[in-house]
C-alpha cells in the first residue's frame, strides 16, 4: 500500500503530525518538515489559531490535525507529494481498522490434529493473516454506516465494497476469496465456527486411511509393540491374516512403517525394553552438582580394566597360570568435584565390599575435618539394598537410591571411564573397556598375548589401583577441604562412635566377660584390656560380650551382648608405670580418675544397703510375727551390728517408727563415713601394691 498521511478518523480527514515537522526524533521518513513540533501544537492549542487538532498522539501513533483547518500552503505541499486527501483516505480506511490477530496465532501454533500432528510453520503464518482479514470485515460489517461514510455512498452494497477493499488490502498476504458471493460464504463460515474453520478439511479427515477402525489399530499396535521385533513385512501379513477373515482392507509393509513412526512413543517400550523407554523417550531431570563437599556422595562397583596373572593348582595337580583376572573396586564418589572419598578393592562386589569402601570414605573424612562427618545425603544402586540398607541409613540422614534401570541419574559410570581413559589406559595390562564394546575399544590381542607373562600379579594390581585413587585424591583434594567452609552447619552431621563401629566395627569372632582388671580380648595376635567408666557396666559383670573395633583406632571400642540387648562404649585401660620415676604426665589424672570412679562405686554400693535396711526395719516393725525370723537371719545395720532396736518396744510399733524415720538420715551420714573411711584405706593398700 501506498505511503499517506492521510487517515480517516471519525468520519474526518486527519494528517498525522510526524509528514508535517521537521523534528528528527519525531519526524516520518517521507515527512515534509514544514513546521516545528511544538510551534504546531501550540497553534492548535490557541483558540485564535485555525489549525484543529483532530487526535492526540498515543502510544504508537503520531497526532492527528484535521486536514481542513490546515493552511492553504500546506494542504498544496501534501497535494503535490501524496496526491488528493480524499482519495487516498478511502483507500486506507480497511487497512486502518486491521488488526493482527495474536489470538489467533496462538490457536493455529498450538493446533494439533487427530494424529497429533501441527500446522506447518506457514500455514500457521498463511491462516493467522486470513483471520485478520476476516476480522476486520466482521468489524466494518458491524459498523456499516460509519463504512458507508468512508466512501461517500448513500446506498451501500456492502459485500461488494467489502471485496473491493479485500481485494485491494495487501499490507499482509492473504488469500480470501475474491468474489463477493464466496467471500459473504467464508464470513459466515467463519463467524460461526472460528479459527477452525480455516483449516483444511484434508488435515482433519484422512479419507484414504486403510485403518479405519480402532481394532484394527490396537491390532496393529500391539504386533509392532512385539518383544521379537518383528519387521514390517511380516507384521503386514500377520495382521492381513486377521484383515481377510473380518473384512477389513488389507495393509502393505509400508502402512507398518507409517504407524510405526506414529506409534513409536506407545510401541517403544515392547520393542527396546522399560530401561531404555526411560533414558531415550522418557522426560529427563537436569541436575547440577552439589555447591559444598559433603552434601551429596555415590556409590558403585567397577571391575577395573587391568589384567593380572594368577598361578593355581588345578584338580589334576597342575600348575596352571592364567592372565585374564581382574579385580574390582568400590568407589564412594563425593559429588562436589568428583572427590573418591573412599574406596575398597576385593575379587568381586559384595555387601562386606561395599561396607568396607564406605568405613573408608568415614575414616578419610575424619583425616580431612577431624571427626566422623557423615554425607548429608548418599545415593548407591540396588544391589544387596537388603542387607545394606541398615548401614546406608547410619551412614546417611538421606538414602536416596537410584531409580532402577536409570543409569544416568549416576555420576559415577562415567567417572569410571574417565579413570579408565586417564590412567588404565596408560598401562600394559589394560583389558580394554569390555570385552564385547566393539574391537575399537580394545588394545591389540597379539601384542596383549606376548607381553601377558610381564602381567602383575594381584598384589601389583592392587598396588596400581591404589595409585590412580591417591592420584585423584591429590589432584582435587585441595580444591575439596578448601570449599569445607562452603558446608552449612545444618548439613555437618558426625556419626558418633558407637554408630560406626555398631556399622563398621571388626570382631575377632569370639565372645568376652568383664574381669576385675576389665575385659581382655587378643586382636590380630595382641592382647587388649578394655573397661568403662559406666556403673551398669559392672551390673552386667555375668553377661558374654562381642568387642566391635577399629583396628586404626583402639582408644575405644563398642561392647554388644551376645543377645543384643545392651550396648557400652568401652576405653583402652590405662597402664600405669610400677616406678614412680617413670611417671608422666596423665599418670596421675589417669590414676585419679579410676579412684574416684572406684569412690562412687563403693558409695552406690553402701547407700544400696543403707536404703534396703531402712525399707526393711520399717517393714518388719510392723510385722512383729516375724520377728523370730529376723533374729535368725541376724539381719544388721548398716555398721554391721545387730538391730537392737527391733527386741525393744516391738508392742510400740508406732513410736518405733517414728525414731526409725528420725534417725534414718543420721544412719546413712555415719554410713558413707564409714565406706568413705574403707575406701581410703583400699586405695592406700592398693597404691603400697602398685609401688612395691
Amino acid at each position: 500500500m501506498q505511503d499517506t498521511p492521510y487517515i480517516l478518523y471519525a468520519g474526518k480527514i486527519g494528517v498525522m503530525v510526524n509528514y508535517l515537522v521537521w523534528d528528527e526524533k519525531i519526524k516520518h521518513p517521507n515527512s515534509l518538515s514544514l513546521i516545528g513540533y511544538d510551534n504546531l501544537i501550540k497553534k492548535c492549542t490557541r483558540k485564535n489559531n485555525c489549525e484543529v487538532q483532530l487526535k492526540r498522539a498515543s502510544f504508537g501513533n503520531p497526532a492527528l490535525v484535521l486536514y481542513s483547518s490546515l493552511s492553504r500552503g500546506i494542504k498544496d505541499a501534501l497535494n503535490v507529494r501524496f496526491g488528493s486527501p480524499r482519495a487516498e483516505a478511502k483507500k486506507s480506511w480497511f487497512a486502518t481498522h486491521y488488526e493482527s490477530s495474536k489470538e489467533a496465532y496462538n490457536y493455529y501454533i498450538n493446533y494439533r490434529d487427530e494424529d497429533g500432528g501441527k500446522l506447518d510453520l506457514k500455514l500457521v503464518e498463511q491462516y493467522t493473516y486470513d483471520a485478520g482479514v476476516l476480522d476486520t470485515v466482521l468489524k466494518i460489517k458491524t459498523n456499516r454506516l460509519a463504512y458507508a461514510a468512508s466512501l461517500d455512498y448513500n446506498n451501500l452494497n456492502i459485500w461488494q465494497s467489502l471485496s473491493n477493499d479485500v481485494n485491494a488490502f495487501s499490507e499482509v498476504p492473504h488469500k480470501l476469496p475474491t468474489t463477493p458471493d464466496s467471500l459473504r460464504h467464508k464470513v459466515s463460515k467463519y463467524a460461526k465456527y472460528k479459527y477452525a474453520s480455516l483449516i483444511s478439511a484434508k488435515r482433519k479427515n484422512n479419507n484414504a486411511a486403510k485403518i479405519v477402525s480402532k481394532e484394527q489399530m490396537a491390532l496393529l499396535d500391539e504386533l509392532i509393540s512385539k518383544h521379537t521385533n518383528l519387521d514390517n513385512e511380516l507384521i503386514a501379513t500377520l495382521h492381513n491374516v486377521v484383515c481377510e477373515k473380518v473384512g477389513w482392507e488389507t495393509i502393505t509393509a509400508q502402512t507398518v512403517a507409517n504407524r510405526k513412526e506414529k506409534s513409536h512413543l506407545v510401541t517403544y517400550a515392547g520393542r527396546h525394553g522399560v530401561k531404555n523407554l526411560k533414558n531415550n523417550l522418557l522426560m529427563q531431570v537436569k541436575r547440577k552438582g552439589p555447591s559444598a563437599p559433603m552434601l551429596y556422595w555415590t556409590l558403585d562397583g567397577w571391575q577395573v580394566e587391568l589384567l593380572y596373572q594368577e598361578t593355581s593348582t588345578n584338580a589334576k595337580g597342575n600348575t596352571v597360570t592364567t592372565y585374564h583376572n581382574r579385580l574390582t573396586v568400590v568407589i564412594v564418589l563425593d559429588a562436589f568435584n568428583k572427590y573418591p572419598v573412599g574406596y575398597a578393592i576385593g575379587e568381586h562386589e559384595n555387601v562386606a565390599l561395599i561396607t568396607k569402601a564406605i568405613q573408608n570414605a568415614m575414616q578419610h573424612s575424619r583425616e580431612l575435618f577431624g571427626a566422623l562427618y557423615m554425607p548429608y545425603q548418599l545415593q548407591s544402586d540396588n544391589y544387596g539394598r537388603g542387607a545394606l540398607t541398615p548401614v546406608y541409613n547410619t551412614t546417611t540422614s538421606h538414602y536416596t537410591p537410584a531409580q532402577v534401570g536409570n543409569a544416568k541419574s549416576k555420576i559415577i559410570e562415567p567417572y569410571f571411564n574417565q579413570l579408565n581413559n586417564k590412567y588404565c589406559k596408560l598401562m600394559d595390562n589394560w583389558s580394554g573397556y569390555n570385552v564385547v564394546s566393539g574391537s575399537k575399544n580394545q588394545p591389540n590381542v597379539e601384542v596383549l598375548n606376548q607381553i601377558k607373562r610381564t602381567f602383575p600379579d594381584k598384589a601389583g594390581v592392587m598396588n596400581q589401583i591404589n595409585g590412580i585413587i591417591a592420584a585423584e585424591r591429590h589432584k582435587k583434594q585441595k580444591e575439596y577441604a578448601s570449599n569445607w567452609s562452603n558446608t552449612k552447619e545444618e548439613h555437618r552431621q558426625i556419626m558418633t562412635t558407637e554408630s560406626y563401629l555398631l556399622a563398621f566395627g571388626s570382631t575377632t569372632g569370639e565372645t568376652n566377660k568383664l574381669r576385675g582388671q576389665g575385659v581382655v580380648a587378643t586382636i590380630e595376635g595382641s592382647k587388649y584390656t578394655f573397661d568403662s567408666f559406666d556403673i551398669n557396666f559392672r551390673h552386667a559383670m555375668h553377661k558374654d560380650w562381642q568387642l566391635r573395633y577399629d583396628i586404626q583406632d583402639l582408644g575405644q571400642v563398642l561392647a554388644v551382648s551376645a543377645d543384643g540387648s545392651e550396648r557400652f562404649m568401652l576405653e583402652n585401660v590405662y597402664v600405669q608405670p610400677m616406678a614412680l620415676a617413670d611417671r608422666i604426665d596423665g599418670d596421675y589424672e589417669a590414676l585419679q580418675r579410676t579412684g574416684d570412679f572406684n569412690k562412687e562405686v563403693v558409695t552406690y554400693i553402701a547407700d544400696t544397703h543403707v536404703d534396703n535396711q531402712n525399707v526393711l526395719i520399717e517393714y518388719f516393725t510392723n510385722k512383729p510375727q516375724l520377728n523370730n525370723t529376723l533374729a535368725k537371719m541376724l539381719l544388721t545395720n548398716s555398721l554391721g551390728q545387730h538391730k537392737d532396736a527391733l527386741h525393744e518396744n516391738l508392742s510400740n510399733a508406732n513410736a518405733k517408727k517414728l525414731e526409725l524415720k528420725e534417725n534414718r538420715k543420721e544412719q546413712k551420714e555415719t554410713a558413707r563415713t564409714k565406706a568413705t573411711e574403707q575406701m581410703q584405706y583400699y586405695n592406700e593398700k592398693v597404691a603400697i601394691a602398685e609401688y612395691l
